[in-house]
């Protein structure tokens, strides 16, 4: 839930720094949404990762470990979708369009597998991380670092000195 509201909070922040309303939307808030909202998933998915391990080693029964890592995959999947609507409401310039596009649906596949064993109903946590487990996560997440790091080699292309934390770390 924590999550959530603050990557909520952070559209909201970002959004309010947009400056004069009367002067429409300018690059500037186009790429400070755009690395606001990269930054914000990519620090909010390392840490649902830790926490998923601190809480795991912490876990005293089969019960705990299945309620930790239901807990985790809700959460994923609701920043997951905080990120795809973000991503969807941004109106990138022509040049980056088809890069953003690539990004968003490198997202949305990673949101479309939490849901999906999300939904599948599990009956233990070693089903669960079994899943999680599988080359389909490892591969969505790498097509949503390459498809990162293209859209920033295409925002730096165009001169622009964004950082969308493709590793996860900000700078």
């Amino acid at each position: 839930m924590r999550v959530r509201h603050a990557f909520a909070l952070l559209l909201v922040v970002a959004a309010a720094c947009g400056g004069n309303a009367d002067a429409g939307p300018s690059a500037d808030d186009y790429f400070t949404k755009l690395q606001r909202t990269s930054e914000t998933a990519h620090i909010q998915e390392r840490g649902l990762n830790r926490d998923l391990r601190v809480r795991l080693e912490e876990a005293a029964t089969g019960e705990d470990h299945l309620a930790v890592v239901t807990v985790f995959l809700d959460q994923s999947a609701r920043l997951y979708q905080d990120v795809v609507d973000a991503l969807r409401q941004l109106d990138p310039p022509p040049e980056l369009a088809a890069a953003q596009q690539a990004y968003l649906e490198a997202w949305q596949g990673q949101l479309n597998l939490f849901v999906k064993v999300r939904d599948a109903g599990f009956p233990s946590s070693v089903l669960v991380l079994k899943e999680l487990g599988r080359p389909a996560f490892r591969d969505a997440a790498k097509e949503t670092k390459v498809r990162c790091e293209d859209l920033q080699a295409a925002v730096e292309a165009g001169g622009s000195r964004v950082d969308l934390v493709c590793d996860g770390r900000p700078s």
